[in-house]
């Protein structure tokens, strides 16, 4: 545990305030400031171009804190006003505002409180959600509903930041992760990370940094307390519209010239890439952008007119669609350059041990050497080869290969797994319990598995010769999602390095014990040094995190049908019924026809044969 740390160590905070031509809104946030129970702050405004208002309240205007006033000498956005906040900070801690907030009195306390949590050694990024006032009252019911869509989302997100253990990672987490306005984040990590892309200046300039610091690994830690008030004055409608567009406009260059291929940008891809109703839904969006404005304009104007529910809900995703594609066109990159920026979906398939399982629960983790080379000849004769890690990593990747893994590095893989690959020329990645080389698999009698015994190092070694790949899984095989910063450090850089010195490679490749990840796990395995890890979840992998890559369990309770589809989709023929209704509900029109379609599912998972 890190020692507790006193008042007189508790690090300076300097709060970042961009401001532009608005200094009446600015001096009341400036004030309510002022009100901090934290006293080792600063206060930095900065103001993004010619505003003699500002200037004159930067002469006039007296606080208790420090105040320090920068003036850019033309407007160049609010990304480069809050780079220059960053730069000219004097805090080791520095916390994003805007110009029309109220802050809790407690806001920096709580942001500080979660950094000195984390301990100041540890890279984690604080953010935390905001209560929306209006100042101004809403003039139309389309309006009044998507404030209302928006609060909803704001709960939503709060529930999915709130998340524990694998839930806390993944596609429906990164599509959200964002750092802005009430984040907060150690004024060294922002500049080394090159902080805001000052070509975001339309939008999306928070979710973008968000996920480039989480993919170097920041951990995301989320504040629960709403400790500020965002004055709002803006249209809904009019708001979500040009976001819409300027995502549409800038998703092409995120995949093309920054090659951030990821959860948040791959609707750009939906029309080449998911299942098929996906890809007609977005082609035909996608042709018909313009004609779908003209048809959204007059569905705003019948929901304003009726009021009705059901018809906003109609003109939202409507107008969504329309307008992102539209912004998609107009970015000047063609469909073309984007199908071959665009990442294939890959597979990998997990897998423990090869020997006869004695018992019902043994079925579960081992597959029989019949079964695996059952498996194993279907694999060959539908066409498939196996991967090695750096083509994994790659761009271009062939439908037509999997990643085959192996956990634990059981030593059956000697005389079952080996000539295969000789065989076969075969190259499967298989991960070791480096502190238990040539031992047993201790970890595994809490489960009812019988004792087993490990690869020793000169079995691992001669399997290296015949092209067999190995990555670390910890030292000890512990549950990650336990262990403090000492001890995380220790099983994963420990056992990088001794695996390195073991091979005389760089060990590139991790994989979770039990699948146990979350944020905080997650951002120390990048922070090892490792470019690629699995969890056990099942599933394609198209666009997602490097870090969360998913895997089928491949085991002897498994039959040949179910064996073909992981191969080609990633997913058991159940599963992969079960993601493509998922997939339905979500592009399905009305919240009646959504609400059905999770109660059919519902329905589904509870008449499903419970396993053995």
């Amino acid at each position: 545990m890190n020692a507790p740390v006193q008042p007189a160590q508790r690090p300076q905070c300097s709060i970042i305030v961009p401001t532009w031509r608005r200094a009446s809104v600015l001096k009341s946030t400036l004030s309510v400031i002022e009100n901090q129970s934290y006293e080792n702050i600063e206060v930095l405004v900065v103001c993004d171009g010619d505003d003699p208002e500002t200037l004159s309240l930067s002469q006039s205007f007296c606080m208790k804190r420090p105040l320090r006033w920068v003036f850019h000498a033309e407007n160049r956005g609010l990304p480069s006003a809050r780079n220059t906040g960053a730069r000219e900070a004097a805090g080791e801690i520095i916390l994003f505002l805007d110009d029309d907030v109220l802050p809790d009195p407690e806001l920096v306390e709580a942001h500080v409180s979660h950094h000195l949590a984390a301990g100041l050694e540890h890279r984690v990024a604080v953010g935390s959600l905001t209560l929306e006032q209006r100042l101004t009252p809403l003039n139309s019911f389309v309006d009044i509903c998507m404030e209302e869509a928006w609060k909803q989302s704001m709960e939503r997100w709060a529930k999915c930041l709130s998340a524990q253990g694998i839930d806390s990672v993944g596609d429906d987490v990164q599509a959200i992760l964002w750092f802005g306005l009430n984040s907060s984040i150690r004024r060294d990590v922002f500049l080394s990370s090159g902080g805001y892309n000052e070509a975001f200046r339309a939008s999306d300039e928070e979710i973008e940094l968000g996920m480039r610091l989480h993919l170097a690994g920041v951990e995301h830690v989320f504040e629960p307390r709403i400790l500020l008030t965002h004055l709002n004055s803006k249209s809904p409608a009019n708001y979500f519209r040009r976001c819409w567009r300027a995502s549409g406009a800038l998703d092409p260059y995120r995949v093309i010239e920054l090659m951030q291929c990821n959860a948040q940008t791959r609707r750009i891809a939906s029309r080449d890439h998911g299942y098929l109703f996906q890809r007609i839904a977005a082609r035909t969006a996608s042709s018909l952008s313009r004609p779908l404005l003209a048809f959204a304009r007059l569905l705003e104007i019948a929901a304003n007119r009726t009021r009705s529910r059901s018809l906003f809900s109609v003109w939202a995703r409507t107008a969504h669609a329309a307008e992102y594609w539209e912004g998609a066109k107009r970015s000047g990159y063609t469909r073309d350059r984007i199908g071959i920026a665009a990442k294939a979906s890959r597979n990998a398939l997990m897998m423990h041990s090869i020997c006869e399982p004695r018992t019902a629960t043994e079925s579960t983790y081992y597959i029989s050497p019949a079964r695996f080379r059952q498996f194993i000849k279907r694999f060959g004769e539908a066409g498939y080869r196996t991967a090695t890690s750096a083509e994994w990593m790659e761009r271009d990747f062939s439908s037509q290969s999997v990643l085959l893994t192996f956990d634990d590095a059981y030593d059956d893989l000697y005389s079952e797994l080996l000539p295969v690959v000789i065989d076969r020329g075969y190259t499967p990645l298989i991960f070791v319990v480096v502190g238990q080389i040539g031992g047993s698999n201790t970890w595994d009698r809490a489960r009812g598995l019988r004792s087993r015994n490990l690869l020793s190092a000169n079995q691992i070694k001669e399997m290296q010769r015949y092209g067999v790949e190995f990555g670390s899984h910890t030292l000890t095989h512990p549950d990650l999602i336990r262990l403090g910063h000492q001890e995380l450090i220790r099983e994963l850089r420990d056992s990088k390095d001794r695996l390195e010195n073991l091979l005389g490679v760089e060990v590139k490749a991790f994989a979770y014990p039990y699948g146990a990840v979350d944020r905080r796990v997650r951002s120390y395995v990048a922070e090892a040094g490792y470019k690629l890890a699995f969890t056990t979840a099942a599933g394609p992998n198209r666009w997602n995190d490097p870090l969360c890559q998913n895997r089928a369990e491949v085991n002897d309770l498994m039959n040949l049908i179910d064996f073909s589809s992981v191969i080609s989709t990633g997913w058991t023929v159940r599963q992969n019924i079960g993601d493509r209704l998922r997939m339905l509900e979500q592009h399905l029109p009305g919240s009646t026809l959504r609400a059905s379609m999770r109660l059919m599912r519902t329905i589904a998972r509870a008449l499903r044969p419970v396993p053995r």
